[in-house]
């Protein structure tokens, strides 16, 4: 019977506090999906590109001839030889500069590609010295159509093929390679602005020219378990590509490796530029909704010591009570987190990961997903509602049991620090007056209320910065195609914080209309008109909320100002001076919007009921 009662209570808890569970759950879940999400973008980009690499078979070691004659079939053998050596492919690669683009003809065996295998997009491969297959179109590299006729090495070709090089990912096409990567020792060094030339790329077979033409190039496949666009793989290949360097000991031969190849060398330089705002945004997301929620139990404790002083008189464990209210918090957790990672890994990405396809040729859809960032979070989370839950219901366990029954004194009344300037305080009217004592009088409410606006307003404005700095003519010159991508998350950064904002006030403006129902419905019975009595809270709120702005825009331009610095990306003087009005208004709005759907719980409050409760 008494488990069976204590069950009852348990469920109870949840019942008759239906709004604080439902508005913590979903700030929690918001959290967590906007962590889980921004922390999955960066690797299902890497994961989509490391797949394709894999599937043709892409070179980790690239081998360049400087000489006329080119590779040696005995520097061949060597490299084939070579511990880890899966396969090599010979090429012969020759660039031209013309006037209006530069053209790149790529000669190997098509019919035998160990290394680096084209996928046939559309047509079939050359079947004769007069035909060629052309490269994929993109925004640098021109397009081709099956049966178009082309002049390449001097010599009138049939195009009868289109095919997608894997190591040409990037649509902002490649660098002439001859010289350009073997003279950039860091991939992460290219720019976007480099090609201002169209491109074209062909390929032939090298049956049809008899093995006359010298081997340029050597494409090697090792038998690596590590995964490309790690650190492990990475340094494999850094240093098997020196070790065959020192073995060949040939000055006319230039050694890289993937990440000397710009599609590679962007691909990660833009995923850490995205692991950089998955890091600044969430850290702030989640702590805004760590106070709420924090908050929302404080409050909660607070409000139930006559129910904790009666479980205690009736013979209740001080266990069975705190594990009462930490199965509300830890319920909110894990309902919210679960939530949370199920909508940020699926419906997150799947906003921005469409935009990466205007960096890359990625499949417009992967399920891989990197849950840590979100786990972490949601661990995180459920840690410290614990924490702080036991932290409040122990200090009320402290108490005697016929202290706790009785309601917490209200605090003491004391001026506040306005008081102190007489010619401001006098000219305040009285409603002013009591809206301010009210703000002060309850210091905590103050702080969570402040805090939490701030955290949203900051978060809003450096949502609106980072747009800004994607729009700026240096960032749209130098990174076209990153600026598409960071708009989105940009975007997706406002929504989110919108609807932080929303939930936080509502969360906020709730519990304290709760709180106070003996004073509105007092309020009522002196003939207070609706509007007053609920601007008698919404005043407060509004007055806090622009406190909470006044500290939000400075905090909104500091993670900006750090953000970019660590993305080496844009400027804080690229941030528009509407954003910094818009910000505020925004804001503002939001907290209008709340007001007017709370509006209703205070017409509700029952005058009778309310006035019969004791003090």
């Amino acid at each position: 019977m008494v488990r069976s009662a204590y069950l009852k209570t348990v469920f109870r808890t949840i019942r008759d506090n239906l709004g604080r569970f439902i508005a913590v759950t979903l700030i929690i879940l918001l959290g967590i999906a906007f962590v889980s999400g921004l922390g999955t973008l960066s690797y299902k980009m890497e994961r989509a590109l490391a797949d394709a690499y894999d599937e043709a078979a892409s070179p980790d070691i690239m081998i360049k001839s400087t000489s006329l004659f080119g590779i040696s079939s005995s520097v061949t053998e060597q490299v084939e030889a070579y511990a880890g050596v899966k396969a090599v492919q010979s090429l012969t690669v020759i660039d031209t500069a013309e006037e209006t683009e530069n053209v790149r003809v790529v000669i190997t065996d098509l019919a035998d590609q160990k290394v680096n295998r084209l996928s046939l997009v559309e047509g079939r491969l050359p079947e004769s010295g007069t035909e060629v297959v052309a490269e994929r179109a993109s925004d640098e590299v021109k397009a081709h159509a099956v049966g178009d006729k082309v002049t390449v090495m001097g010599q009138e070709m049939t195009v009868v093929g289109i095919v997608a090089n894997a190591m040409y990912s990037y649509r902002g096409g490649e660098p002439m390679l001859t010289e350009d990567l073997a003279e950039n020792e860091d991939g992460a060094d290219f720019d976007e602005s480099e090609m201002e030339k169209l491109q074209q790329i062909f390929y032939a077979d090298a049956s049809s020219y008899g093995g006359f033409l010298p081997v340029t190039d050597l494409y090697v496949f090792m038998d690596y378990e590590e995964a490309r666009f790690g650190d492990a793989y990475d340094e494999a290949a850094e240093a098997d590509a020196a070790a065959l360097e020192a073995l060949l000991a040939d000055d006319s031969l230039v050694f890289m490796t993937l990440e000397d190849t710009m599609s590679y060398a962007l691909a990660q330089s833009y995923a850490g530029k995205l692991d950089v705002i998955a890091a600044f945004f969430p850290a702030f997301f989640i702590a805004v909704s760590a106070l709420v929620v924090l908050s929302t139990m404080t409050r909660m404790i607070e409000e139930d010591r006559p129910a904790i002083g009666c479980y205690r008189t009736i013979g209740y464990k001080d266990g069975m009570i705190a594990a009462k209210y930490l199965f509300f918090s830890a319920v909110c957790c894990l309902i919210g987190s679960g939530g949370g990672l199920g909508v940020g890994l699926t419906l997150l990405p799947a906003v921005i990961y469409p935009a990466f396809n205007t960096m890359f040729f990625v499949p417009a859809w992967e399920q891989w997903v990197q849950p840590l960032m979100g786990i972490v979070a949601a661990v995180v989370m459920l840690l410290a509602v614990a924490a702080v839950t036991l932290y409040l219901i122990r200090k009320e366990l402290r108490c005697a049991p016929a202290e706790v029954l009785r309601p917490k004194t209200p605090k003491a009344g004391k001026k506040i620090f306005l008081e102190y300037i007489p010619v401001l305080w006098k000219r305040l009217s009285f409603r002013f007056k009591s809206t301010f004592r009210n703000i002060f009088r309850y210091g905590k409410n103050l702080v969570m209320t402040v805090i939490s606006v701030a955290g949203s307003t900051a978060i809003v404005l450096a949502g609106m910065g980072l747009s800004d700095t994607c729009r700026a003519d240096d960032i749209r010159n130098s990174f076209p195609k990153m600026a598409d991508a960071v708009s989105a998350i940009s975007a997706v950064v406002i929504i989110f914080a919108a609807l932080l904002c929303i939930l936080v006030i509502y969360n906020l403006t709730n519990m304290n209309i709760a709180e106070r129902k003996r004073e509105l419905a007092t309020l009522k019975v002196l003939g207070y008109r609706e509007a007053e009595v609920c601007m008698y809270i919404f005043r407060e709120i509004l007055i806090m909320a622009v406190m909470g702005i006044i500290v939000g825009i400075p905090l909104g331009y500091g993670i900006l100002y750090f953000m970019l610095g660590y993305l080496d990306f844009g400027s804080v003087q690229d941030v528009m001076w509407y954003s910094y009005l818009f910000t505020p208004v925004f804001v503002l709005f939001i907290i209008g919007i709340v007001d007017v759907l709370l509006r209703f719980k205070i017409k509700k409050i029952d005058m009778t009921s309310s006035l019969k409760t004791v003090e």
